[in-house]
Formats: C-alpha cells, sequence, structure tokens
C-alpha cells in the first residue's frame, strides 16, 4: 500500500466521527478542493473535508492556508489547467468495514516523475471526502500501481462491449481487449507513446496525443471523420469509454468534420 499508517489513522477517525460532505462524485470533489485551495476557501474545504481535516481546519481557521508548508500545495492549485489527467482508486478492510481511496492526478511536480494529486476516501456509499491535507505529492509510478475501478458494488464490470484490438504508437497490439485494459493503455500514451488505434473489424477510432490536446478521428462504413477541435484528455478518454460500450453516443459528445 502506498498510504502510510498516519493517514488510515486518519480514515478510522473519519469513520467515527460520521461527519460527510454531500457529493461523491470523485472529480467532482476533486474540482471543489483544488478550487478551495485557489481561492484559500476554508469553508469550502469544509464542506468535502473528512472529520480529522474538518477539525483541523476548525481549530486553524484561514491561518490554515498561510502555513509555509502549504506553499507548495497552493501553488500547485494555483497553476492547475483544469485538467483531471486520471483517478486510481484502492481498497482497505478496517473496522469490519470497506474504505475506499481515490488518489486524483490533476498537475505534474517540479521533477520527472512527481505529480500532484487529490486524495479521497469513502466507506460504504458514503460520499467521497478529502482527506490528509487535501492535496498531496505524489509520484506518477505509484499511481501507475493503482487500479482503474473502485471495486464498489454499484460498479459494473468492465468490459468492452464490442470485440475491439489496440494498436499503440510504440508497436505494442492486443485482441479482444475489455474496457478497463484500454483505458490502462490510453493512460501510457506520452511524446513518444503518441497514439492509440481501437479498432472493430473494419472501423475504428483514434487519438493522437500532443502537449496542446488530442487529435480524435474515427472510421465507419468507409468514412473518416475527425473532431473539429483538439479534445483534452478527459473529453477524449470519455469517448473511448462509450465508443465501447454504446451504440453512438460518443458521435454526438463533440463535433464532427468528414475527412
Amino acid at each position: 500500500m502506498k498510504k502510510v499508517t498516519l493517514i488510515w489513522a486518519m480514515v478510522a477517525v473519519m469513520m467515527a466521527t460520521g461527519l460527510y460532505a454531500q457529493d461523491d462524485n470523485v472529480s467532482g470533489v476533486a474540482k471543489k478542493i483544488i478550487k478551495a485551495y485557489q481561492n484559500r476557501d476554508v469553508e469550502l474545504l469544509k464542506e468535502n473535508a473528512s472529520g480529522m481535516l474538518k477539525m483541523v481546519l476548525n481549530s486553524t481557521g484561514d491561518s490554515f492556508f498561510k502555513d509555509k508548508k502549504m506553499k507548495d500545495v497552493i501553488a500547485a492549485a494555483d497553476n492547475w489547467d483544469g485538467e483531471i489527467r486520471g483517478i486510481g482508486y484502492e481498497n482497505e478492510s478496517m473496522m469490519g468495514k470497506t474504505v475506499s481511496m481515490a488518489t486524483v492526478y490533476f498537475a505534474d511536480g517540479n521533477k520527472k516523475g512527481d505529480i500532484w494529486e487529490v486524495l479521497l476516501t469513502k466507506t460504504g456509499d458514503g460520499p467521497w471526502l478529502a482527506f490528509g491535507e487535501g492535496i498531496s505529492a505524489g509520484t506518477k509510478k505509484e499511481f501507475d500501481e493503482l487500479t482503474t475501478s473502485s471495486g464498489q458494488p454499484d460498479q459494473k464490470p468492465a468490459q468492452s462491449v464490442k470485440d475491439i484490438s489496440i494498436e499503440m504508437a510504440n508497436g505494442d497490439t492486443f485482441d479482444h481487449v475489455s474496457l478497463e485494459k484500454t483505458l490502462s493503455n490510453f493512460e501510457m500514451m506520452d511524446d513518444d507513446n503518441f497514439f492509440i488505434i481501437l479498432k472493430n473489424k473494419d472501423d475504428f477510432m483514434q487519438a493522437a496525443y500532443s502537449d496542446k490536446g488530442y487529435t480524435v478521428e474515427y472510421k465507419e462504413n468507409g468514412t473518416q471523420y475527425e473532431a473539429k477541435k483538439l479534445l483534452s484528455k478527459e473529453k477524449t478518454k470519455e469517448l473511448i469509454k462509450d465508443y465501447l460500450t454504446t451504440d453512438g453516443k460518443w458521435k454526438t459528445a463533440v463535433e464532427w468534420e468528414k475527412m
């Protein structure tokens, strides 16, 4: 487990207090926490905080953001470009209950391999809440070891509806892939391994990575189309998920033009 014992102790305290915010959406909660740091908004952070963090905020008030150790954390939030780069999960059994952890990777650190994360936790069907200090420094290596599913009972199995094969820019190919496998390979795209092709018989969807965004194209019934503008990572990821698991929802999610 990548989290230290102290963090799990905080989770135990949170479970005992039963203090929860209302929003249980991982990405939505993470964005609120980042916004709280950007605006130095103690009340917003409290609304999305676990019991331990909430107690700290109650005792420190506005001075919470003035602590010298918060300087780098606040800078990471202030410089955030608005893109969620990935979400990873891990589960732990505590006090007879399953505690889920979510790590929301939202920015790269100053050193290669370092990243900034929003750390969240939930128990059972409760909402996702910040724990620790909400935002923490981590490493991409540790993040990549997390799973892409929270493992909660309400999660559907990550299986591809279509019979998809994948081809990557680095030459890797995979047949009959699941949705989870596809998204895992999508997360590995970078300047060198810069494209992914999802093949479905004679049709395909492909995405190419660049620093400015993702170029997405698809081919269907012999005609090829391209998204009219570069897409964010999260938007591209959603298109890929919909391409594998729906019958056309992705076609109306963005504007396309015939090539």
